[in-house]
C-alpha cells in the first residue's frame, strides 16, 4: 500500500509540485552519479520522460513516484519535500561493508595460520582451517542479518552456518559411517528454520 502525506499535497499547487519533484529527481539522480539516460534505463522508462519530469513539464504518477523513491532509497513524501535527506541505500551499504569486514577477518586469520603451519612444516592438514573459518564467518553474518531484521538474508546465512559447521565436524573426526552427521543435521536444520519462521511471523504481526 502506497502511503503519502495528503496534507503536504494540499499545501502545494500543481506547478509547485511539478517544480519540487523535478528538483528532487535532478538532485537524487546526480547524487547517484546517473545521467538521464542511465536513470531511464534502470527504471525502464524513456529518457524523454525523465527529461520532461526534470523540466517540470509533467508530473509522474504516484506509482512512478514510488518507483523513483524506492530506487533512490527515500520515502514518497521525500520526493515531494524541499528537504533533502540521505538515501537509506547508502546506510545499508555501510552496514554490509561492516558485516563483511568482520566476517573476512576470520578468513584472513585462517590464511595467516595456514601460512605459518606451512612454513613450519607442522604435521597438520592446514587447509581444514579454511573450512573451519566458514561457519564462523557465516555466524557473524547471520548475527548481523538477524539484528538488522533482514529475514531472507538471515535464512541464507543460517543455512550456510549449519551446513558448514556440519562439514567442519565431518572433516574433524575419524569414525566409521561419519556421513550420519549430515543425516542428523537435516532435522536440526529444518527445526531451526521453522523456529526462525515462527519468530518472524510474530515480529511482523
Amino acid at each position: 500500500m502506497i502511503k503519502i502525506n495528503m496534507e503536504l499535497i494540499r499545501s502545494m499547487n500543481q506547478e509547485k509540485i511539478a517544480k519540487q519533484i523535478a528538483d528532487n529527481i535532478i538532485y537524487y539522480r546526480k547524487k547517484f552519479n546517473l545521467t538521464q539516460a542511465d536513470l531511464a534505463e534502470k527504471l525502464n522508462y524513456s529518457d524523454k520522460s525523465i527529461s520532461k519530469w526534470e523540466r517540470s513539464e509533467g508530473i509522474p504518477s504516484v506509482l512512478v513516484l514510488k518507483e523513483l523513491a524506492d530506487f533512490f532509497g527515500i520515502s514518497l513524501d521525500d520526493m515531494l519535500s524541499d528537504k533533502k535527506v540521505k538515501s537509506k541505500l547508502n546506510k545499508g551499504m555501510k552496514r554490509y561493508t561492516v558485516a563483511y569486514f568482520y566476517a573476512s577477518i576470520v578468513i584472513v586469520l585462517a590464511g595467516i595460520a595456514y601460512g605459518i603451519l606451512s612454513i613450519l612444516q607442522i604435521d597438520y592438514t592446514a587447509w581444514h582451517l579454511f573450512i573451519y573459518a566458514l561457519p564462523v564467518s557465516s555466524l557473524v553474518l547471520m548475527i548481523f542479518s538477524i539484528v538488522w531484521k533482514k529475514r531472507f538474508i538471515s535464512f541464507i546465512y543460517t543455512t550456510t552456518f549449519i551446513w558448514t559447521a556440519a562439514l567442519s565436524l565431518f572433516i574433524s573426526i575419524d569414525i566409521p559411517n561419519k556421513y550420519w552427521i549430515f543425516i542428523i543435521v537435516i532435522p536440526i536444520y529444518f527445526f531451526v528454520i521453522y523456529l526462525m519462521h515462527l519468530i518472524n511471523i510474530k515480529r511482523f504481526r
